[in-house]
């Protein structure tokens, strides 16, 4: 059993997964409870599955970009997990998780979180060999500069305020927006990455795996 933890931003998230199917999922809004949140929903998910820690094969967890304190958090209980029961650690972007989501099309893609201070975590993905690869560093943007860069029609999913969702409304030719259910960043598919990888034989180093932040800067043309 794979254990995949989501702390990226105020929605945190945790699931349970076999590789067959998904044993538990849970999302919710935290107002900056993290430290005192996470711990006690996993060993709720452990006992409403008739799991105990010793069931744990593997640990996943998302690694940004997101809250500094928040993926901290989220390191640091997997880093813990995987240290203290030898178990194999596996990080994945949080902006991977949002694209995975997403049915392939023959498009452009633009996977956002809230980056605080009013900004925009962007990541660029296409279709490639059937999945959705990141094409370009992620970016930190104000939602005016997003808007200015969807200058083809291009699918924007993730965390989007009623905010930017009417202001990106405003070029509905281009801007592609997918539906705040669809959009949810769900820790099932963070699993579904982790699993793969884990089975790929691509796993990290607790001591070397750091949060994924960035900075904002000049952004760079779409």
């Amino acid at each position: 059993m794979l254990l995949a933890l989501d702390t990226s931003t105020q929605k945190i998230g945790m699931a349970l997964y076999d590789g067959i199917q998904l044993a538990h999922e849970a999302v919710w809004t935290s107002r900056n409870n993290h430290t005192i949140e996470l711990t006690p929903t996993i060993n709720n998910a452990l006992e409403r599955t008739g799991l105990k820690i010793e069931d744990l094969k593997a640990v996943c967890v998302a690694i940004g970009p997101g809250s500094y304190t928040g993926l901290r958090i989220g390191l640091a209980v997997a880093k813990g997990l995987a240290l203290a029961r030898n178990l194999p650690l596996v990080g994945v972007p949080t902006l991977d998780i949002l694209a995975a989501a997403q049915p392939p099309k023959d498009l452009p893609m633009a996977a956002v979180l809230q980056a605080g201070r009013g900004r925009l975590a962007v990541g660029w993905y296409q279709v490639k060999d059937g999945a959705w690869q990141q094409k370009k560093e992620a970016q930190v943007l104000v939602p005016a500069d997003l808007s200015k860069r969807i200058r083809k029609p291009t699918l924007i999913c993730g965390e989007i305020t009623a905010d930017v969702r009417r202001l990106l409304g405003r070029k509905r030719k281009n801007a592609l927006l997918v539906s705040p259910a669809q959009g949810f960043r769900r820790p099932g598919f963070l699993a579904e990455l982790g699993w793969q990888r884990w089975q790929d034989g691509d796993v990290d180093d607790p001591a070397t795996l750091v949060p994924l932040y960035l900075q904002a800067k000049e952004p760079l043309p779409a």
